[in-house]
């Protein structure tokens, strides 16, 4: 079992030639805030439904108050995972969000039907979108029975700081995030690979696509938002036998 602090051997060299030295921690409650602004700067800008959000003038778009709440709930077990680089003044650079979930009626075909809003991207609120492609990726598809398991961990939120990109440190939180599903006695890893860099990491780790979706194809509301999101094409829904 991996016990944290942990100092990563990943070579990091920013521009100024200096090399990084890069601590994983195991996020605590009280840095729940902390990790919610590097998510904002770091994860949404790039997570192909949050794109969105660009269109969107709302308060709830440019900081979604239900991510942040998902965060604070995940911090308050020892399970998500930051990067601090203690030569920038231990600011993150890096962060698993890491859910565990036992097997009960909650978690099985969830299906909470979503408001109709107008079909302009302009005008859908983003929260709503993304609650109808994460529902249809997830439709039928049952984690618990596929990998003959009664706890499962959900690896929620995958996000490094562009500095940092192209150096392993995804790849090393996902590792590590195995590592403790595996302690935590969890039959399967699963993940809502929304974003093409999330679904390309987790491929490495020979992760399962259960289900996915076209985003050039996916009609919400009688249009076609997500048809031309830079970067992205496709959603994953993946798992993993642990």
């Amino acid at each position: 079992m991996v016990t944290f602090p942990l100092e990563l051997e990943q070579l990091v060299t920013l521009d100024n030639r200096q090399q990084q030295r890069l601590i994983a921690h195991i996020a605590r409650p009280d840095e729940a805030e902390e990790i919610f602004e590097f998510l904002l700067h770091h994860f949404f800008p790039l997570a192909p439904i949050r794109q969105l959000g660009l269109y969107d003038e709302s308060e709830e778009a440019k900081r979604p108050e239900w991510i942040e709440d998902i965060v604070r709930d995940c911090v308050k077990t020892p399970h998500s995972l930051l990067v601090r680089d203690e030569q920038r003044h231990q600011h993150i650079v890096a962060v698993a969000i890491n859910e565990f979930q036992r097997y009960n009626s909650t978690d099985v075909n969830p299906s909470e039907p979503y408001a109709s809003k107008s079909s302009n991207p302009a005008q859908i609120p983003v929260g709503r979108l993304h609650k109808a492609v994460l529902e249809y990726i997830n439709r039928d598809v049952n984690v618990f029975d596929i990998y003959k398991t009664d706890l499962k961990m959900e690896l929620s939120i995958l996000a490094v700081d562009g500095l940092y990109a192209r150096k392993g440190l995804a790849t090393k939180l996902v590792e590590l995030s195995l590592g403790i599903a595996r302690a935590e006695g969890a039959g399967a890893v699963w993940t809502e690979a929304l974003s093409e860099y999330t679904a390309k990491v987790t491929s490495k780790f020979g992760f399962d696509i259960l289900r996915t979706v076209n985003y050039y194809e996916f009609k919400f509301n009688g249009d076609f938002p997500l048809a031309n999101i830079p970067g992205h094409s496709v959603g994953h829904l993946m798992a993993l036998k642990v």
